[in-house]
């Protein structure tokens, strides 16, 4: 039997920190990897974050991988995109697809005061809503905006074909690493250089999504300032020796990150830093708890963490005894089964998760 191939669309991840594409092809059962593409920019100094989706740098990256076609997917955060919490009737539920996203686009066009037709709108159900709670989450992008990028895709001969969130493609991307039951409550802390956001999941289906006061710039801006370095410098200094505790404890007197060595310099970051990460923790804790309010039978079980942030070293364990959960890295494993040399290509990893998850809910759409 001869298989016809079939491709995801080339799936863009467009951040703060720079830009990450991903491609997936389907051979029969056996799911491949066609490229990865990753483009940072400096965390200070020269360049400068990109302003909203470059339909031109997305159309050149097209043409320096190894990718197939030219449809593209964007991947999208807030604040480009909103999550709306609403409660419609009972009975909305039962409606078919198509009726129940009208009936959610009506309650969000009344809450926002727009119009429906300025809004592209997809929605969810909430799993065992009570009956004064959200039953419903909405997400919203601007309808001239969507357009505005299928025009500028269509000048650079480009089809946008999907626009993805975030925060879904995370939780996809999770799911598949650490099946979760359906009664299990966990999260996702998609750490961005600009902008943080925690999704907080019952079983698959994301029941929380929050935007937290929080971005890994943040941090490095602390280190610059107490170092008295670059800020190119304090993120190097970040990257490479994170907030781990030393040893030996950190040598007494003055000076900056030039004075210290080894595992002294971590000791000096998680000094830094530490005010930052315990109200990083003290937040997601507190959304925890929220969700638990809602949802009392799911104590949370773990916390899995995405983002260039996310690299940061010893961070996993400072959140893991804070919040008194397991806490890991969406750096994904190999699965069991066709897909085992999937997800251990070392070009896949926690920075361009958000893609990577986009893209494989796009090939399993296709």
């Amino acid at each position: 039997m001869w298989w016809r191939d079939r491709h995801s669309a080339i799936t863009f991840d467009v951040g703060a920190a720079g830009l990450r594409a991903v491609q997936f092809r389907r051979r029969g059962a056996r799911t491949e990897l066609c490229d990865a593409f990753q483009f940072e920019l400096p965390a200070g100094g020269g360049a400068s974050p990109p302003d909203g989706v470059d339909l031109a740098t997305i159309a050149h990256a097209v043409e320096q991988g190894h990718f197939s076609g030219r449809d593209v997917a964007l991947v999208l955060s807030p604040p480009d995109v909103q999550f709306v919490p609403v409660r419609v009737p009972p009975q909305v539920l039962a409606q078919p697809p198509e009726r129940f996203q009208q009936a959610v686009q009506f309650e969000v066009s009344q809450a926002a005061r727009r119009g429906s037709e300025e809004m592209e709108l997809r929605a969810w159900p909430l799993p065992m809503a009570g009956p004064q709670q959200p039953n419903v989450i909405a997400v919203t992008l601007a309808a001239a905006q969507a357009a505005a990028w299928c025009a500028a895709a269509e000048q650079q001969q480009l089809t946008l074909s999907r626009i993805d969130v975030a925060p879904c493609a995370l939780v996809a991307l999770a799911a598949r690493t650490w099946p979760p039951d359906d009664t299990e409550s966990w999260g996702v802390l998609d750490l961005g250089r600009r902008h943080t956001t925690l999704t907080l999941v019952v079983g698959r289906t994301p029941a929380y999504i929050r935007t937290l006061g929080v971005c890994s710039h943040d941090w490095t801006q602390r280190l610059a300032a107490a170092f008295e370095v670059p800020l190119d410098v304090a993120e190097e200094l970040k990257r490479r020796h994170g907030i781990r505790a030393p040893e030996r404890g950190v040598r007494a007197g003055g000076g900056g990150a030039g004075r210290l060595v080894g595992d002294e310099l971590a000791g000096a970051c998680a000094s830094v830093l530490r005010e930052a990460l315990r109200g990083l923790s003290a937040e997601v804790g507190r959304c925890f708890a929220y969700l638990q309010q809602a949802f009392p039978e799911h104590a949370p079980r773990r916390l899995v963490l995405s983002g260039g942030g996310a690299g940061l070293p010893g961070l996993p364990e400072l959140l893991q005894g804070e919040l008194e959960i397991p806490v890991c890295l969406l750096a994904p494993e190999p699965p069991a089964g066709p897909g085992a040399t999937l997800l251990a290509d070392r070009r896949i990893g926690v920075r361009n998760a958000a893609a990577v998850g986009a893209a494989l809910l796009d090939l399993e759409a296709a």
